[in-house]
């Protein structure tokens, strides 16, 4: 039901998306006053409060004060900045003054808002916090209690609404019926809200013909309100650097050159501290592999760039990628070189993160890359030495009451992924030298849907490898990559590149001003160095394939 009074500024003027927020808002604050009478009529109790949460930077403070606006409503503010705390009971009295204030507001005509701003810092679990701040909890608890004694008709003017990023945080006694009663999650926008939001930004830009802000918007997958006005900012500083201020004050136009700069500085928030900066690597920089890098693809490319292509067919994509072989064989490059390609949030861990002196907080961890991943969909969130954190349980007969840090957090990630069914865009890929460590659990399909073997390169691989390798290097006429690529077998990417490296130093001792690498460098470098591999080596590594289902 619309509320049928006249306004002239609206919420939507000042944010943009968030819709069930600003209607559960206007529900709050604006429809016990516009219908009182008719809540009288009915017996209605309107609800006492509102929880909004959700990341740092979505707009909450934001939604609240601009609702209040909306409606003309008085806004009482109670913040952990604004309370008095150098005298035991200033505190209290700060809360109760604070109500009586919303309260004697009720006769201006207006409706009243009491407005609690991260509502974790003051009203955390009683058992986390000293004697004092636990008095200021029952304070608060105390007067949303009073209230039930209110008259109908004065209370159904005051609402009470609330803001954290931390909702577990919060006392449970704030959290159940007859305190806030409803809760509101504020995620991360979708791709249409981002587009509403960057056209509230740039309404007063001047903005070149050429910019696409559904361009901005998609790419800007993760990014918060606070993120893409940050991202608006810096597109108009990188404008002014390029241009001159004319003596209007105005500017040349922003180009699109300017947001894909800014996109490079201005990241999304949410993943800040758990995301590494993914290197600009494209499938060509990956010498060979060419099978295996269609398929791998096709997993991770696909179901992100081609959605709508899955749900027409009803396909469910799938969900988790390990990547298994011989060290140095590119698995991480692989990794890196399909989230480049995918256009995806990218967040890595190693088994060496995980394991904390402190107990719980590897555990932790890996609930905060997954709750950031599903807010930064679409997203892949890699493992690296997957087996350090994935390592068979032991299930001995005291493996319940002698549970090690391993277990706990392989028992977290198999939650994690089981959870991932609700979710879209996200992708878990792991990679490990020693898949026959992984335990069971993880590699049944819903989990491990696809493993693939990452060999050494074969000899047209070992070519490729070696060309992109060279490619910085000034090369004798003599130097034939082909012969070199023959007699390197059992050589991984990673031995090729040291060979690389080893034959511009044996040039170098040679002759310390050398301006190329000739073919004798190479060959002197090929007969000092030997693959770690063996014929034997290589077929137990590639042994955990074949024993594997096909998928």
């Amino acid at each position: 039901m619309e509320v049928n009074h006249e306004v002239s500024w609206r919420a939507e003027h000042a944010i943009g998306g968030n819709t069930c927020a600003l209607q559960a808002l206007r529900e709050h604050i604006i429809y016990p006053h516009v219908y009182s009478r008719e809540a009288q009529k009915l017996g209605l109790v309107w609800p006492r409060g509102l929880l909004l949460h959700g990341p740092p930077g979505t707009g909450k403070t934001i939604l609240v004060h601009a609702v209040a606006r909306e409606c003309g409503a008085h806004m009482t503010l109670i913040s952990p900045y604004l309370l008095p705390g150098a005298y035991a009971g200033e505190s209290e009295k700060f809360l109760r003054e604070a109500f009586s204030e919303a309260y004697n507001h009720v006769s201006s005509g207006k409706p009243s808002v009491i407005f609690i701003d991260e509502i974790d810092v003051i009203c955390s679990p009683r058992e986390s916090r000293r004697e004092q701040e636990s008095r200021v909890l029952a304070q608060l608890l105390l007067l949303m209690d009073g209230q039930k004694k209110s008259p109908s008709n004065s209370f159904s003017h005051v609402a009470i609404v609330a803001t954290t990023n931390r909702v577990h945080a919060i006392d449970p006694a704030l959290r159940r019926s007859g305190r806030f009663d409803a809760e509101v999650e504020i995620t991360t926008p979708t791709e249409e809200e981002r587009l509403q939001i960057l056209k509230l930004y740039t309404k007063d830009l001047n903005l070149d013909p050429s910019v696409s802000l559904n361009s901005v918007a998609a790419s800007c997958n993760g990014y918060v309100g606070a993120d893409l006005e940050a991202l608006c900012r810096e597109a108009c500083t990188s404008a002014r650097r390029r241009h001159q201020i004319k003596a209007d004050g105005d500017i040349t136009n922003i180009l699109m050159d300017d947001w894909k700069y800014a996109r490079s500085v201005v990241g999304p928030s949410i993943t800040r501290g758990v995301t590494v900066e993914v290197p600009k690597v494209s499938w060509d920089d990956i010498g060979g592999l060419k099978d295996l890098k269609r398929r791998l693809q096709q997993a991770v490319e696909w179901p992100i760039k081609h959605s709508e292509a899955f749900t027409r067919l009803g396909i469910s994509p799938i969900r988790g990628v390990l990547l298994h072989g011989p060290p140095g064989c590119s698995k991480t490059t692989l990794a890196k070189a399909a989230a480049h390609a995918a256009e995806a949030a990218f967040f890595s861990l190693s088994g060496a993160d995980m394991f904390s002196m402190y107990v719980g907080e590897g555990e932790a961890l890996i609930r905060s890359i997954f709750q950031r991943a599903r807010l930064a969909a679409p997203s892949i969130v890699f493992f690296d030495e997957a087996d350090v954190v994935a390592s068979k349980r032991s299930g001995g007969a005291n493996s319940r009451s002698n549970t090690t840090v391993g277990e706990r957090l392989l028992s977290t990630l198999l939650t994690e992924m089981d959870g991932l069914e609700q979710a879209k865009g996200i992708l878990v890929l792991a990679a490990t030298n020693r898949p026959h460590a992984i335990d069971a659990a993880l590699m049944r399909p819903g989990r491990f849907d696809m493993v693939l073997y990452v060999p050494p390169p074969d000899q047209e691989g070992r070519e490729e490898i070696l060309q992109v390798h060279t490619h910085g290097m000034k090369l004798g006429e003599d130097v034939d990559l082909k012969s070199l690529a023959a007699a390197t077998e059992l050589f991984t990417g990673a031995e090729l590149a040291g060979l690389c490296v080893e034959a511009g130093m044996v040039a170098l001792r040679e002759d310390i001003s050398a301006t190329a690498v000739f073919n004798r460098h190479f060959l002197a470098a090929r007969n000092s160095l030997r693959p770690a591999l063996t014929d034997s080596l290589l077929e137990e590594y590639a042994s955990f394939t074949k024993k594997q289902p096909s998928r």
